[in-house]
């Protein structure tokens, strides 16, 4: 990882590892349906400002984030229609520029579970702007869902 601006994760947040780390298990089971109420998935990627760890929902849903401390932390919730069946995901970030999106990175995410729809983990942001943020399956590179947002310092 470089340290220009585009940098994800700041050397000085190890301490947001453990929640990515703890936002990881949060990942999707197979009470995917009895945990939020919905019986039907759609493809859809939100992102929030925290995790509810009894269900699978984000808290503070929003598009717009506050980067605190020269960094924003992001939690993001990845919703297939299908079943993921255990499948990996990636993250991927872009910058805009202009008219065009520049990649920052793709952040691969392992799942622990063989089952579910949902995913749900965080990312750190040292950078501000527009960015855009798409889910992919990492085995096939298939674009599940994705959504823009910015960062203010």
């Amino acid at each position: 990882m470089s340290h220009s601006t585009g940098t994800l994760l700041a050397p000085r947040l190890l301490s947001h590892l453990a929640v990515v780390l703890l936002s990881c298990v949060l990942m999707s089971c197979s009470e995917d349906e009895a945990a939020t109420g919905v019986t039907q998935f759609t493809d859809r990627l939100t992102l929030g400002t925290g995790a509810n760890a009894s269900n699978t929902a984000l808290t503070g849903e929003s598009s717009a984030f506050i980067s605190l401390g020269g960094v924003a932390v992001i939690y993001w919730r990845l919703e297939s229609a299908t079943e993921l069946g255990g499948a990996g995901v990636a993250l991927k970030i872009e910058k805009k520029s202009g008219s065009n999106y520049t990649l920052i990175g793709s952040y691969p995410y392992a799942s622990p579970r063989s089952y579910g729809h949902i995913v749900i983990s965080s990312i750190s942001l040292a950078d501000a702007g527009t960015f855009r943020a798409t889910g992919l399956l990492t085995s096939t590179a298939t674009e599940v869902a994705s959504t823009t947002f910015t960062v203010r310092w």
